[in-house]
């Protein structure tokens, strides 16, 4: 489990005015697991979170190695009303990715106001006309944003109020991504959330391999994510580890993300509760980034079919999520490093080594490096591409790099 400091946070705990960023108290934060149903690390932490709450309930302190302080988030962030959400039982049961498609692609409004006969229209492998209901996934997701207070699909021009100030979806990956934080430019709370986690993590947790990724400025009832059906959306995305695998030191990192979210979160709210007079988190967070927070963006995607930049691999004929070319070994581990135009980047069948052609441009950034949920049609096949920057955290928008 994650280790409980009371310095750095203690150091944040100054009386200050509040800035008028955090003019309104977080209360409500939704914390999802299983979203793909073999990324048992989140799952494992929202469980951890439920003993928690069954812990503190009956005042109970849970039972810790003399060298460790397991965290209780409700004893620790009590401003904060923290809720669980477990995304897509069925897939968690079945310890598969999904059932029928991706669930992380099924929240956009125009998703989830399909019907079965609007579905058999469109060029998606999980409807056909054979079906007589919806894929298990646009269900479900149906059902979820129905219990978030259906913020999309219950308002006119589908941009409504959530009930949940803040859905935080935990994520792993094959890939060697490290510790990502992910969120959407142009949230501004988020962005400074972001921050503060990617500063604490480093300097106090200790993780060198840890990284921001920007998503591009979206419409929120188009966003295709989980977390979107919260008033702010904010992902969790931890690796490498195999899919149904649990591994301690991934849900130590998952954790030591979640809870300096949840601390961001916590100081703030205090800031807002006590009319604080001096020193105050934003301030730490200008001494500690006086140029803006370094991030990595999603490239713009170029092919019809992409929600951001993906370099796809071909497929085969008789199966769409079997390559027809592995990702080349120069590359594999290497997230985040740069590929030049040349490079090995896929070897084929025949063993011919295929390289990068530019069609991102000259030198691009990797990510997601040969992702197992990436082998999925429904989920996007592919290597990531992104493009390193900066972002001011007191608006959550791109800065010049």
């Amino acid at each position: 489990m994650i280790f409980r400091s009371v310095v750095f946070l203690a150091s944040f705990l100054h009386a200050g005015v509040a800035s008028p960023l955090f003019s309104t108290p977080v209360k409500t934060v939704t914390i999802s697991g299983g979203t793909h149903g073999n990324e048992y690390t989140g799952i494992w932490c929202i469980k951890a979170i439920e003993k928690q709450r069954e812990l503190f309930n009956a005042n109970a302190e849970a039972t810790h190695a003399p060298d460790t302080k397991v965290i209780n988030v409700f004893k620790e962030y009590p401003s904060l009303s923290i809720d669980t959400l477990l995304a897509n039982p069925k897939a968690y049961m079945a310890n598969r990715r999904f059932i029928d498609t991706d669930m992380n692609r099924e929240f956009s409004i125009k998703k989830l106001q399909r019907t079965t006969e609007t579905c058999s229209e469109e060029n998606d492998a999980s409807c056909d006309s054979s079906q007589t209901s919806l894929p298990y996934e646009s269900i479900r997701a149906k059902e979820i944003e129905s219990m978030f207070g259906a913020p999309k699909t219950g308002s006119i021009g589908g941009d409504g109020d959530a009930n949940s100030d803040i859905v935080i979806d935990l994520h792993t990956t094959t890939a060697n991504m490290g510790i990502t934080l992910i969120f959407t430019e142009g949230d501004a709370l988020m962005s400074a959330a972001a921050a503060y986690a990617l500063h604490k993590c480093k300097t106090e947790y200790g993780y060198e391999n840890v990284h921001i990724l920007l998503l591009p400025k979206t419409e929120k009832n188009h966003r295709t994510h989980l977390p979107s059906v919260g008033k702010h959306d904010f992902t969790i995305e931890v690796g490498p580890t195999p899919q149904g695998v649990i591994r301690h030191d991934i849900v130590e990192q998952t954790e030591a993300a979640l809870h300096s979210l949840l601390e961001f979160l916590h100081l703030s709210n205090m800031e807002l509760e006590n009319k604080t007079t001096g020193a105050t988190v934003l301030d730490r967070l200008r001494s500690a980034f006086p140029n803006g927070v370094p991030c990595y963006q999603s490239a713009p995607a170029v092919g019809a079919k992409e929600l951001h930049g993906k370099i796809q691999w071909p497929t085969l004929d008789d199966n769409p999520n079997f390559p027809a070319a592995m990702v080349h070994k120069s590359l594999q581990d290497r997230d985040y490093q740069p590929l030049r135009t040349g490079d090995p980047l896929f070897v084929g069948l025949d063993g011919a080594v295929i390289p990068y052609d530019g069609s991102y441009g000259d030198e691009v950034l990797l990510m997601f490096v040969n992702e197992g949920g990436y082998y999925y049609s429904s989920s996007g096949t592919g290597i990531g591409v992104a493009v390193l920057s900066r972002y001011d955290f007191e608006t959550g928008n791109n800065v010049e790099a």
